[in-house]
C-alpha cells in the first residue's frame, strides 16, 4: 500500500517543536536575491525542455555536460533564510522542480528527512514544503511529455542528528533528526525501494537494484528515466548497491569537487575551475561532478553571495559562464545555486559537438533552413516548414557556432547593421560566426549584438534571415536543439 501523502502545516510544525523538540522550521521567511543577471538568478529567461533529444542515442552520459542544481528544492529559509535558500522560488510541491527542468536542468540534488515512513524534502532542519512523491510525480510528468530527456538524481539522507548517526536524537539549527530518530541505512533503503516499486519504470533500473551498481549508461538507455547517480547517508556514507559504479565505488572522490565551506570567491573558483578542466581533458567517458556552490551563512557569505558575488567580487555563476565562453568541450555535471538562463544555455551548448537537430522559429511550424541543402560557402539561410531533413540538422558547438553541411552560420561580410543577411560560410572562428542565446529565445550575434530575424516576420517558406535590432518579436525567437 502506498504511504500517505503528507504536508506540514503551521499546527504540525508547532506540535513537532513542542512535543518532540525538533527544530523543523516553518517555511515562511524568505531571502531570495533582489537582483539578477544573465548568469545569476534568472532561471526562466530561456526554456530548453527538449535539448537532450538532439544528442545521439549512443553518447555516453559521462561524455556530456549536465546543468544541475545543488539542494534542488531549497527555496525556504526558516529563521535564517539567507543560510538555507539556494534556488529560485517557483512554488512548492514540485513546481520549482518543473521550472528547473523546463529551463534545461538535468541533474538534481535531493535531500530527504524520514517522517512517518516517507521522505520529506529538507535543507538540514528546514522543511521545503515538498516531499519525495512530489519530486517523482513531477519528474515523471516531465519525462512523459519529453521522452528524449533524462534526469540524473543524487539522493541524500539529510538528518545527521539521529542517534544512529552519532547525534543526540533531537534536531537543532542546522541539524535535523528523522522521525523516529533511530532511522538506519536499512530503513532509508527500504523506504526508497518502496518508492521505486510505486513508480514502476521511472528509474533507470540498473541504478536501483540495491544489490549492484550500474555502468555509465548511454543517452539512449537513460531516456525517459531518472538515473540514480548515488544514494548517500547523513554522514556522506555511500549506500552500496545503488547508483552508478564510477560515482560510488573505488576512488570516486577523484571526480568530485565539493568544498562547500570555501566561500572565498577566488579560492572556490580555483577549485571548481580545476575540476571543470579535468573533465574537459578526460576522454575516458568518466563523469565529473563540480559544485559551484558554497555556504558560510549566517556569519559569512550565503549561497546567493557565492553564486552572485559579494563585496565587489565576481560570483561563481558568472565565472563559470565566462569560463565556458572562453572555450571548453564538455565539463561534466555542474551543480549550481541560483543559475541564470545564459549559464544554463552555455552548459547545454558544451556537449563536445554532439548536440544537433532543428532550430525552430517562433513562427509556427518553421525551422532555420539551409536553402536547397547547399554545401558551398555563400549558401542562403532561410526559414522553411520543419521537415526533419539534413538541411535543418544544425550542430551546436561549444565555440558558439551553429554548423550545418560543414559550414557555419555567418553574418555576411562581418556586417553589424540592420539588414545584414545571415548565410553560411567556411568556419573561421570569427565573432561574426558566434551566437549566444538570450532571454526570450533571441539568438544574438556576438560581434554585432543584433538578433537573428526573419525578414518582415514572414511565415512563407523561403523567407530570408537577417540581422536586426532585438525587439522580442516571434520572428526573433529561436529554440536550439
Amino acid at each position: 500500500m502506498p504511504s500517505p501523502k503528507f504536508r506540514y502545516g503551521k499546527s504540525k510544525i508547532a506540535l513537532v517543536l513542542v512535543v518532540a523538540g525538533l527544530v523543523t522550521l516553518p517555511a515562511t521567511a524568505s531571502a531570495q536575491p533582489s537582483w539578477s543577471s544573465d548568469a545569476f538568478n534568472s532561471l526562466t529567461g530561456q526554456s530548453h525542455p527538449d535539448w537532450m533529444s538532439g544528442l545521439p542515442a549512443s553518447a555516453g552520459l559521462g561524455t556530456l555536460t549536465l546543468p544541475g542544481t545543488h539542494d534542488t528544492m531549497a527555496i525556504h529559509g526558516g529563521l535564517f533564510p539567507s543560510a538555507y535558500e539556494a534556488q529560485e522560488d517557483h512554488g512548492d510541491s514540485g513546481t520549482t522542480l518543473d521550472a528547473q527542468l523546463n529551463a534545461g536542468i538535468r541533474a538534481i540534488d535531493i535531500r530527504v528527512r524520514v517522517v512517518g515512513g516517507a521522505f520529506a524534502i529538507h535543507h538540514t532542519d528546514v522543511y521545503q514544503n515538498a516531499n519525495f512523491d512530489d519530486v517523482l510525480t513531477h519528474a515523471r510528468g516531465f519525462l512523459s511529455a519529453h521522452p528524449g530527456e533524462t534526469v540524473l538524481m543524487k539522493l541524500h539522507g539529510e538528518c545527521d542528528a539521529d542517534t544512529t548517526e552519532g547525534g543526540s536524537g533531537s534536531g537543532s539549527v542546522g541539524h535535523c533528526a528523522d522521525d523516529p530518530s533511530n532511522i538506519t541505512q536499512a530503513d532509508r533503503t527500504r523506504i526508497f525501494n518502496g518508492y521505486v516499486s510505486r513508480y514502476p519504470g521511472l528509474f533507470y533500473a540498473p541504478t536501483v537494484t540495491g544489490g549492484s551498481t550500474a555502468a555509465m549508461p548511454t543517452v539512449g538507455q537513460a531516456r525517459g528515466h531518472i538515473v540514480l547517480a548515488d544514494f548517500t547517508g547523513p554522514r556522506g556514507q555511500v549506500y552500496g548497491g545503488y547508483g552508478l559504479t564510477q560515482l560510488t565505488t573505488g576512488n570516486w572522490g577523484q571526480y568530485v569537487e565539493n568544498d562547500w565551506t570555501q566561500c572565498n570567491l577566488d579560492s572556490k573558483w580555483a577549485e571548481a575551475q580545476a575540476n571543470l578542466a579535468k573533465a574537459d581533458n578526460d576522454n575516458s567517458g568518466a563523469m565529473y561532478t563540480t559544485y559551484t556552490s558554497a555556504n558560510c551563512a549566517p556569519f559569512g557569505a550565503s549561497p546567493a553571495d557565492v553564486a552572485g558575488g559579494y563585496s565587489g567580487g565576481t560570483g561563481l555563476d558568472q565565472r563559470t559562464l565566462d569560463y565556458l565562453n572562453a572555450g571548453a568541450r564538455h565539463v561534466g555535471m555542474v551543480l549550481m545555486d541560483f543559475p541564470g538562463h545564459a549559464l544554463i544555455a552555455a552548459l547545454i551548448r558544451h556537449q563536445g559537438g554532439q548536440l544537433s537537430g532543428a532550430v525552430t522559429s517562433g513562427l509556427a511550424g518553421k525551422c532555420l533552413d539551409d536553402y536547397n541543402a547547399a554545401t558551398t560557402a555563400g549558401a542562403i539561410v532561410d526559414i522553411w516548414s520543419c521537415n526533419g531533413s539534413s538541411a535543418q540538422a544544425w550542430s551546436v558547438q561549444p565555440d558558439r557556432t551553429l554548423r550545418i553541411m560543414g559550414l557555419c552560420l555567418d553574418a555576411t561580410a562581418g556586417g553589424t547593421t540592420n539588414g545584414t543577411t545571415v548565410g553560411l560560410w567556411t568556419c573561421t572562428g570569427g565573432t561574426n560566426q558566434q551566437w549566444t542565446s538570450a532571454a526570450g529565445g533571441a539568438l544574438v550575434g556576438v560581434q554585432s549584438g543584433l538578433c537573428v530575424d526573419v525578414a518582415g516576420a514572414s511565415n512563407a517558406d523561403g523567407a530570408r534571415v537577417l540581422l536586426w535590432g532585438c525587439h522580442g518579436g516571434t520572428n526573433q525567437q529561436w529554440t536550439l536543439p
